[in-house]
């Protein structure tokens, strides 16, 4: 019998709960994994205009009524199977909707437009060009 399973039988339960209790290392002590990395300011302040608060709180109500419509629908082995490639579409509009949301209620929507990360949505955003 090898070595790891031998210890792994000897120990029963005990070896998860130890996996569970070790401690991680401080979020400052990781390096990024890309050299180039440097952290985005997220704390974005919100405008003053309420119509914008009440447009960008509708859009992420939106988002919300479609995330919990792709959950329920993704629930559904046979729904998943015929259906995969809609359904990741489902996710893609809803995180639109999502930096579209947080961009209309900021103080400074240029800012918040550079925080995106999707980049084809922040690329649309950004470009020049007539309307």
């Amino acid at each position: 019998m090898p070595f790891a399973r031998r210890d792994a039988l000897i120990q029963g339960d005990s070896v998860r709960q130890i996996w569970g209790l070790e401690e991680e290392a401080p979020a400052e002590a990781r390096l990024p994994v890309r050299r180039d990395f440097q952290p985005r300011n997220h704390a974005i302040e919100e405008t003053a205009d309420r119509l914008h608060l009440r447009l960008g709180e509708e859009l992420e109500y939106a988002r919300r009524m479609l995330d919990a419509m792709g959950d329920e629908l993704s629930a559904d082995p046979i729904a998943v199977s015929r259906h995969g490639v809609v359904l990741q579409s489902l996710d893609i509009v809803g995180q639109m909707l999502g930096h579209i949301a947080k961009v209309i209620c900021s103080a400074d929507p240029e800012s918040a437009i550079e925080q995106i990360g999707m980049s084809d949505l922040k690329a649309r955003l950004t470009r020049s060009g007539a309307l």
